[in-house]
């Protein structure tokens, strides 16, 4: 007899009983261990995406708008260039990268510009890019928008009139446009305000054309009295021509906001490449890039609102 009243074979099947739990106790605890490790494993690679950003051979990706110049638009040689493309060049070579240029249409908003080529990407489109340029630095935005992270303002873009002096004479105001023809274009801020301003005054002297250098090519013809849009647009489209002109911000009673600062979008979770770029965008400025790359498309820069105390 065996122990406690159980023969050999009895104590065998019991040990065998026993001996199988244990192994398949051990064997749960080895799973167990393994998911663990596995947990950690894709925790910390998920920490490592948020504090480094990976290329693809060294490329970094930028969306800019096309047909949108003197910003960026295709050239006749079937290449990207404008101010914003040159921008997107000196970032990249600032951080030791190569620039990917993928010029991008405007969607039905800017919510939704975001979504496709910055955060998320579309079936169509594809999958976004790392940077999209020539975005709204606005506090409102930053509050909204928890999937972006607006960064780097590098210019400051401005509604103002380029007036013809000849015709309307030094300082003219708005109310010259009672009787004088002013040129825009269609569907933008200085659209809404000329319709509107002086409950409808100026409307019957408002002259729309699909682009501004439609309109200030209008304006050298003499068939306009000024242009009202982005200072960047008026300039390049007035071209050396532009001296000709009083060009800047006049008193606009009823506008909401007649300036605003450009910046750019990165995905929120890239948190390493949003560092990067701040960094070369404050080395760029400083250095008399950026500057220099409007110069080149004969535009003024203006310093961004944001960054006299942007730190």
């Amino acid at each position: 007899m065996g122990y406690m009243g159980m023969d050999r074979n009895d104590c065998t099947r019991g040990l065998m009983r026993y001996l199988n739990l244990k192994v398949k106790h051990l064997f749960k605890v080895k799973h167990l261990f393994i998911v663990l490790l596995s947990g950690i494993y894709f925790i910390s690679a998920s920490v490592i995406a948020e504090t480094t950003f990976a290329t693809n051979g060294g490329i970094l990706k930028f969306a800019v708008y096309d047909n949108f110049p003197p910003y960026s638009y295709q050239a006749e040689n079937g290449m990207a260039e404008g101010i914003d493309v040159d921008i997107s060049r000196a970032l990249a070579e600032e951080l030791g990268l190569k620039a990917s240029i993928r010029l991008v249409f405007a969607d039905e908003s800017l919510e939704d510009d975001l979504r496709v080529y910055v955060w998320k990407g579309h079936h169509v489109t594809g999958p976004p890019a790392d940077v999209m340029l020539h975005i709204p630095y606005d506090q409102f935005l930053i509050d909204r928008e928890d999937k972006v992270s607006f960064i780097a303002p590098y210019s400051e873009e401005q509604v103002v009139v380029a007036a013809d002096t000849d015709q309307l004479g030094a300082n003219p105001k708005m109310t010259v446009f009672f009787s004088n023809k002013i040129g825009v274009e269609r569907v933008t801020m200085a659209d809404g305000y000329l319709l509107g301003a002086y409950q409808g005054r100026i409307r019957d002297n408002v002259v729309h054309f699909m682009s501004i250098r439609e309109a200030t090519q209008a304006l050298l013809n003499k068939e306009l009295a000024a242009v009202m849009g982005a200072r960047t647009e008026i300039e390049a489209g007035l071209g050396s021509s532009k001296e000709k002109y009083q060009i800047g911000l006049m008193p606009m009673p009823g506008i909401a906001k007649p300036s605003w600062d450009l910046g750019l979008a990165v995905k929120a979770t890239n948190v390493a490449l949003v560092e990067s770029l701040k960094s070369a965008m404050d080395k760029l400025i400083e250095n008399g890039t950026i500057k220099q790359i409007f110069n080149k498309f004969g535009t003024s820069h203006h310093i961004p609102a944001a960054r006299i105390n942007y730190q």
